[in-house]
Order: structure tokens, then sequence, then C-alpha cells
């Protein structure tokens, strides 16, 4: 069977096992039982040896005794017995499985050696396992999820791998903060089996992933993982955070989950000769994927700034520059528009500061000047996105003479009509507006921030992030050949 196919068993099985099924709460074998029973239709199977019952399914004391083919099982067991648990896997003709135990190449020689054996026993079965020492995988398309304390997801279109249990759901939860969805999720563990590259060509060959994350300590076929993201990566953004950079990282990332992490300096070239959008913090897999899903693909590096406060344009030129992008000169015409729109205070140049002006007339000047491919906008400028929540608290309220309900409700049609305007313009015109702005609760709670979420244009909180993430939707244009 084709091995990537194969793994449709893996994040879409009709039917599942749970070897070592507890009713014990906060114990694996009950966790992700509670999990596979709860979400989805499929049929799932408790398997242990002293129970007749778990959490009120009739349990069984082997998977060998289950009246069902199972296409997907998970161990829970203490490492000692995953060997008897996978020949009992392969008797019965089970095709994937995920082994949350830990205790194996991790730790040392001796857990090398009974790694290698599990893994021996699997390959003589032909079946493909995620783990071992991993912490569980979700398919939001399918309602499957295997990973206990997940954060609430919504669904949508980023895959995400990481060798980190505990690194992947504080991304998963940012993306969330963010009003990004995720379509898949692996936790992999010590990779025994499937590795990175396994999960990569499966993403790359996957309808519902439009867009691949990585947290990476270390590869296990770098040759193979060059030559997929070469080819995946001009159809779908691959996005890696890759850390074991210094001396002391690549010892953490042997001791964790056993990965060999090579030399950053090549890994650096040969990302960047297939593609790969490569980023340092883990902000960053969240910043850049918002510019990568939301935004048009840029035609150059020229970034008109508009700013409501000079401080916030600094700011935002300083990245750019650093990061390899231009603050140009805008033409005279430019010049001239704006000026009939701004007051005598404005700066007349790049950035525009237009000195706490409102400035969404700004915009079309900017996108129609030749001379600029993006626009940054540092401060809420481009709508009163912040006035709500300014004015919500203002001791003056009492003063306003229209109705204080009304005048948000006012305020926020209006932000909703120019924002569906913008992001049409910037996509007709083929040039990103990326946002920074400071969001409240009270605006997060809003329609108009919402509707920011829903078009994965959530702003960013400071300029020099805004700046950093355009800066990688650049680098990855360029590599298409847009500019």
């Amino acid at each position: 069977m084709n091995n990537v196919r194969h793994l449709d068993y893996l994040f879409d099985p009709k039917t599942a096992a749970v070897i070592g099924a507890s009713n014990m709460p906060g114990k694996w074998g009950c966790d992700i039982f509670n999990l596979l029973i709860t979400h989805g239709t499929r049929k799932v199977y408790p398997i242990n040896k002293s129970k007749s019952e778990i959490l009120g399914v009739r349990a069984y004391s082997s998977i060998l005794d289950v009246p069902d083919e199972i296409d997907f099982a998970v161990i829970t067991v203490a490492n000692e017995y995953l060997p008897a648990a996978m020949e009992d896997c392969i008797q019965k003709g089970v095709k994937t499985v995920l082994v949350i135990s830990g205790g194996f190449a991790e730790i040392g020689n001796d857990g090398i050696k009974a790694e290698r054996q599990i893994a021996e026993i699997a390959r003589r079965g032909s079946i493909r396992f995620i783990g071992p020492n991993c912490a569980g995988h979700v398919n939001t398309h399918a309602e499957l999820c295997t990973a206990p304390y997940f954060p609430p997801t919504r669904k949508g279109p980023i895959s995400l791998v990481a060798q980190s249990g505990n690194l992947g759901l504080i991304v998963a939860s940012m993306l969330y903060e963010a009003g990004l969805g995720l379509s898949k999720y692996v936790s992999s563990g010590n990779e025994a089996d499937l590795h990175f590259e396994d999960y990569l060509e499966y993403f790359g060959q996957d309808e519902n992933t439009g867009l691949i994350l990585g947290y990476i300590e270390g590869f296990r076929e770098g040759k193979r993982f060059l030559e997929l993201a070469k080819e995946i990566s001009r159809n779908k953004p691959i996005v890696i955070m890759k850390v074991g950079v210094t001396d002391a990282g690549s010892k953490a990332c042997i001791s964790h989950t056993s990965a060999l992490c090579g030399s950053d300096e090549i890994s650096e070239a040969a990302f960047k000769q297939a593609g790969i959008i490569r980023v340092k913090e883990v902000g960053d897999l969240i910043d850049v994927s918002l510019c990568l899903l939301g935004q048009p693909r840029p035609k150059g590096r020229r970034v008109a700034v508009l700013t409501v406060g000079g401080g916030l344009g600094v700011i935002a030129a300083d990245m750019l520059g650093k990061c390899g992008l231009v603050v140009p000169e805008l033409s005279q015409d430019t010049i001239n528009r704006l000026s009939s729109v701004l007051s005598g205070r404005w700066s007349r140049g790049n950035p525009v500061d237009t000195s706490g002006d409102l400035s969404y007339p700004c915009i079309i000047p900017l996108l129609e000047d030749d001379n600029v491919d993006a626009i940054l906008i540092a401060g809420p400028v481009w709508a009163p996105v912040g006035f709500s929540a300014l004015i919500s608290t203002a001791p003056w309220e009492r003063d306003y003479t229209v109705g204080f309900d009304q005048l948000l409700k006012q305020v926020e049609e209006e932000s909703l009509r120019n924002l569906d305007e913008i992001r049409q313009l910037a996509h007709s015109y083929g040039k990103p507006i990326v946002f920074s702005a400071l969001a409240t609760n009270e605006v997060k709670n809003g329609e108009l921030y919402h509707k920011l979420q829903s078009y994965n244009l959530t702003p960013f909180p400071t300029p020099d992030r805004a700046a950093k993430a355009l800066a990688r939707l650049v680098e990855y244009s360029h590599y298409l050949g847009n500019s």
C-alpha cells in the first residue's frame, strides 16, 4: 500500500482500540479513551486485562478478542509490556499505532535497544506508528483527538508537527488565540518509525492542509526532507522552527528525543534552497502563519508605514530595515494626495505619521503608489479599531450628544465596512496590508476583532512583530518568483 495513503488509517480510522484503557482520570489510558469515545462516530474498543468495563463501555482482555477489524490502536502500557502489545497488534492486523509509552531512546543505550526491538516488530507486521514517547495527535476534519489537555481548536488549514508534546500544546493554544484554524497535529516523539519527513509528505498531499508548521530538534532523513520540502513549498508554505543551534541546545535535543541536530549553518542554507521559511522564536510560527494565510504575495520589498504616532513608525522602520526590507520615498503625487486628507501636521514622508488624524483615506494613495509593495499600519489608523475600547471607559462619555450605545454601533459599522474594502483592495493590488494595534479585552470581544480573525488579519501587538512577519512573507514570495 502507498506509504502516504496508509497514514489515512492514522488520521481518519474507522475503528480504534486503546490498549491499557483505564477508569482512572489522569491516566493516559483513561483520558485518551474518553477523547476517542466523545469525538467522532468511529467504533472504539477499550483493552484491559482486569476490567470488564471502561467508562461504561465493554472492555476486552486482549485486542485479539475484539470482534471487529482495527485500523488504529493506542498503546499506553508501560514500556516492558510494549513488545507483547505490538505483537498482538500484528496478529490482529492493526494498520497503525500510537505509542505513548516513554523510557526508550531518550534515556540512553538500553532504551535505544528496546526502541529498535519495537520498530522491528512493527515493521514485520507492516504497522506504521507514532512515537514512542509522544503526546498524541489530532485531525479536526475527522473529529479525532488522542492528545489529552489539547487546547480549544478551530478547524482550519494549518498542520503542525512538533518533536515536543508540551511545545506543541503551546503553539496550538497560540494559534487559537490568534484566530487561526488547525487541520492536523502530531506530537512525533522519538520517531522510531514515522519520521517528520513522513508527516511532511502526507500533509503535502492532504487537501485539508494549506500551511505546514514544524518544531524540529533534528532530522532522521535530511536529504529526503529537503527533496520533499522543495516540491511541497511551491504549493504550500512550510514554516520551521529548528532548535538545537547551540552546544547546550544540541545536547538537550539528544536527551529529549535522541535527535541529532546537525550544523545550524548547513540547515540555514539548505532551508533557503528548499523554500522553507525558518523562524527563530515560538511566536514567529504564529505571526508568519497570519501573514501567509491572510495576505496576498507581495511583488517586492518596499513598505509604506502608516502610523498614528512617530515612535511606532520608528520601531516599524527599524525592524523593516533589519529584516532586509526597504522604507522607500513616496511619489510626489502620493504626498499631494495625502496632504489633501490630512492636517498640516503630518510628516510628509515615509513613515506616514498622521499625528493622530483618522487615516483610513490614506490607504488608497499608498496602494496606488508604484514605489510601494506593501503597507504596515502601526496603531489604529486604518479604522477606529481601538476607539470603542478607549471611549467605553472615558470619564466624559456622558457628554456625547448622540446616545453612547448608538455611537459605538456607528463606529463598529464603519470599521467593518472599511475592513471589507481594505481586504478587497489589498488583494486587488497584490499588496499586503499588515496591522499592529493595541487590542484590549473589550476590543477582542467585538464583532470587528472577530471578523479580523476570520480573515486571518488579527492585529499584531507591536509594529516590530508585524515587520518581522511581513519580511517572511516577502521572502517566500521572492522564492516563488513573484519579485
